[in-house]
Formats: structure tokens, sequence, C-alpha cells
């Protein structure tokens, strides 16, 4: 039988937390009302939208915290018991989901509910997807509560990631372990998960401190747009305040930045801390998860640039122009994209969809891969990607060698058994995930893509193809946003049908809890009592 203690403690806290979180966009409100902006939220709309979802979220944190303190003390605690912990990493990112949805319906941002569902969870989970189709007519407070959310799931990812999840031990998430992804000899960065969050926390910040500051002087952004793209870039999300992503802005400065950030963003956060605290930049070469980290994005951006080039392809930017085919410009806008989708973080400068067939394949090899374990990327993991070629490789050795004894081993470090076939696990729950929600998108009848006008008139449905099915089902699944065909950098995701909207705002929450932490949730055993 579960106990609540911790439960109670934790989630009295977490709505304390969400109920100021949502008084910062109240504020921009009222700001952006008495400067008179055109795009402003009256006053009554705005009360209802932040307001009032504050007071109940404050209200409903202070009764969980009477409880907790009534019936509780603290020394008396247990320890958080394994299901415990499952239920409260479920728990967590679908309440934040839910609640981050009353905003968009209350200020009336988002009409229907399925699209605020997708919406929120878009946000909370880092993809980067939306369903908004003119972002820059829409207010500031929402465009800044779309980046906060994903900030703000950034902030739980990092933590779940490197503290939590190795913990209970599914689909190979022990490689997530901070020992595991960069830290010698079973050095750990704090002995408690509170004090490892804060550490994680603090650069966290400060990357999204330093890059706001970057963004606003050489970058030449105001505070407002480089705060969101800060907030979204450091989360690997994808959100931006402008209609044509980082392509909007023209400016290779700001590019150059966000590619470096992003970079980060895609590292291991337990590695980076270490690193910095100590100086000791040696350990990031040490680290064979980088190093084909790196590897990786080098390569692509190199073989689509010459693709490129070759084919004398002009390309067309999120901006709408067309720039030449110079080696210079090829490497610019190839580079960009393919750190973006490598790091799942979607932002967009050019239209990939429009690149040749061998370019785009690599997006999408990129966009399965993702980045490193331990960061706010999603995807599959490199070091998932590499425990997989090393099995593959001693596997096809025993074809020659029936009986040879060959662990299996990463940063000299040997890898259980149990923990290879929890990753051969987790990639076929992953590719079964995969096809049933292409599947879905393709059987539903969507609004046509050019008149995204639920509800949909009978005879006029638009059947989704297979290129676009299986890249929104793929972008959602590995956090990413953008996709192929009629969800590509220039596109969105309006015309879904509600029931594909929240198949995919599922599919988002699942990748991004690395799908056994959502899955033992929905198990009738879970539940039982013991």
């Amino acid at each position: 039988m579960m106990r609540s203690p911790y439960l109670l403690r934790f989630f009295s806290k977490f709505h304390l937390f969400f109920g100021g979180v949502l008084l910062v966009p109240l504020l921009v409100d009222l700001f952006s009302e008495t400067s008179g902006e055109s795009n402003s939220i009256s006053v009554e709309r705005s009360l209802l939208g932040w307001l009032l979802p504050a007071v109940v979220m404050v209200s409903l944190g202070v009764y969980l915290h009477k409880q907790y303190k009534k019936n509780y003390e603290e020394e008396d605690l247990p320890g958080l018991s394994r299901r415990e912990g499952f239920l409260l990493v479920g728990l967590v990112w679908t309440l934040m989901i839910a609640w981050g949805t009353i905003p968009f319906l209350l200020t009336g941002a988002i009409q229907d509910f399925a699209g605020a569902i997708f919406e929120s969870a878009s946000g909370f989970t880092t993809t980067g997807a939306t369903v908004l189709t003119d972002i820059q007519a829409a207010p500031k407070s929402i465009l800044l509560w779309r980046s906060l959310s994903h900030w703000i799931g950034g902030m739980g990812i990092i933590v779940l990631s490197v503290a939590i999840l190795p913990e209970m031990a599914l689909g190979g998430m022990q490689l997530f372990s901070a020992e595991a992804s960069g830290l010698s000899g079973g050095e750990k960065l704090a002995p408690r998960i509170r004090e490892t969050a804060s550490r994680l926390w603090l650069l966290y910040a400060g990357l999204t401190a330093l890059e706001t500051v970057l963004l606003m002087y050489p970058g030449d952004m105001s505070f407002f747009d480089a705060i969101n793209h800060a907030f979204a870039t450091t989360a690997t999300g994808g959100f931006s305040p402008n209609n044509a992503s980082i392509g909007g802005y023209q400016n290779g400065w700001v590019e150059g930045i966000i590619t470096l950030f992003m970079i980060l963003a895609g590292l291991n956060f337990a590695l980076q801390y270490k690193v910095y605290l100590n100086l000791d930049f040696q350990r990031f070469w040490k680290n064979s998860e980088l190093r084909i980290y790196l590897l990786v994005l080098a390569a692509a951006t190199i073989l689509i640039s010459c693709n490129l080039w070759w084919t004398q392809e002009t390309i067309q930017t999120t901006a709408g122009t067309e720039v030449e085919s110079g080696f210079a410009s090829m490497l610019r806008y190839a580079g960009f994209q393919v750190v973006a989708i490598l790091t799942t973080t979607g932002f967009g400068t050019a239209d990939f969809d429009q690149w040749p067939l061998f370019s785009k394949s690599l997006i999408v090899i990129m966009m399965a891969i993702g980045g490193c374990a331990g960061s706010t990327a999603g995807g599959l993991k490199i070091i998932r990607i590499l425990v997989l070629f090393k099995h593959m490789a001693r596997e096809c050795s025993r074809l020659l060698i029936p009986n040879l004894v060959k662990p299996i081993s990463v940063d000299k470090k040997s890898i259980d058994d149990s923990i290879i076939w929890g990753v051969m696990g987790f990639i076929s729950l992953y590719i079964v995930a995969l096809v049933l929600c292409t599947v879905i998108m393709c059987v539903l009848p969507h609004s046509p893509p050019d008149a995204p006008t639920p509800p949909v008139p009978t005879g006029q449905e638009w059947s989704m193809d297979l290129d676009t099915a299986a890249s929104a089902s793929l972008s959602a699944l590995n956090s990413i946003g953008p996709g192929l065909g009629n969800v590509g950098p220039m596109k969105n995701y309006a015309f879904i049908h509600p029931i594909g909207k929240i198949a995919l705002a599922f599919c988002m929450l699942l990748g991004r809890l690395e799908i056994y932490s959502l899955l033992i949730l929905l198990l009738p055993t879970f539940w039982k009592k013991r």
C-alpha cells in the first residue's frame, strides 16, 4: 500500500510554485495593457486567465501543506518507495500539462480543449510543436507562458534523467545516472536528490542568463525575445515569439549564439557541472558519448552542406526569402538545422522540408537519435545507440565464436547484460509507440492543412499522408517540434483532428518520461494494494 507523506509534501510545494509562476504572465499582461499594445489581453480576461488559476493553485498548495503538517512529522518520514517514485514522476508531468492548459482556454488564446492540451504538453515536454497559426498576434503573456513551460519542464527533466530515473532501473535508465555518464569512480554530484537538483539548476539558470545577455547586446535582440529564446534553448524546447522562428531575425550572431547553447543543452548537465566546477575540460573529451555527439553533428552538417551545394539547391528560409547556393551559406543553414534537430530543440532558419531526399533522410535520422543522456534533449539518446551498436557487434562475433564471452563497456565501465536488455526493450517499445501513433494519424479525418477550422465539414476531411503522419509521430515522441510534409518547419499542427492532438500529446509525455515511467502507471498490478 502506498504511503502519502512525500507525495503530500511534494505536491503542496508544487502547487505553491505553480501558482507563483502564473503571476509572471499576469504582470506582463498588465504592463502590456498600460502600454497600449495592440495584441494585449483585457484586464478582465487577464485576471480570469492568470490570477484565478494562481489563487486556486496556491490555495490547493496551502491545503496540502496543512494536511501534511497535521498528519506527519519530518523525522518520522519513511523512505520514498519505488512505486511512489513512479507515481510522483507520472503525476508531476500530467498535472503540469493539465494546469498549463487552463490559461490558454481562459484567456481565449486557444479555443478548443484538444488544442490547449496539445500546446501545454508541447511546452512542458519541451517539444515545441504548436497549434497557433499566427504566433506574433498572440499576447505577450501567452508567448512568455509557452517559453516558461519549456523552462520549467527542462528543470524537471534534468533531475529526472540524472537522479530519479536511474534509480528506477528500467529500460537501461541506469545509463543516465551521474556516475555512468561522465563522473568517475562512483563520484556523485551530491548524496541527496535535493542537493543534486539545486546544483544542476544553478548551472541551468546560469546558462539561461548568459544566453539572454549575449542575445540582447551583441545580438541586438529585445529583452522579451531574448529571454523567451533563452528559456526555449536551454530546455531544448523550440517555441519562438517569431512566426519565422530564428530565421525571422536574419542575424548571424543570433544564430551562432543559439547554436552554441543548443549544443550545450544537448550535453549531459552532470558532466558539465563537474567540468565547469573544476575547470577540467579534458573530462569532456574522455566521455565517449560526447565525442560521438560532436562527431554526428559535424558529419551530418558536412554531408548535408555538400548535398545542398552539389544539387545547387536554393535554400528557402523560414522568413520566406531565398538564399543562393554558395557553400558558406549551405554550411550556415545546414549546421543550424542539424544542431536544432539532433538536440531536439526544433528552432528553424530554413525550410528543410524542401531539401533533397538525402538531406531529409539525414534529418530524420537526427530526429531519432537525439542528444546525450542527462541533458534536456529528447530522442533515443546517443548512449543507447552506442550500446545498441556494441551489442549488435558482439552478437555478430558470436555467430563466428558461439562461446565468446565479451562484456560490453562504455568509457572502460562494463555494462551489465540486464541494462543492455533493458535498452533493447526500450527501443522495441519506442518502435511500437511510433508505429501505433503513425497509424492513428493516418486513420483520422483531419481538416485540410490550408483551412484548419474545426469541425471538418462532411466530405471535406483530409487523410494525412504517411510522411506527415510518421514525422509528426516521431517529432512528438522525440520532443522535436517540426516534422516533414504538412507539419514541416513552415507549418503548424492546427489542422490535426482533436483525437490526433490528444494522441500526439500523449506521445510527447510518453517520450519525455522515457516510456516505461508512464506505461507502468497503466498496469493494473501497479495499483494493487500490498
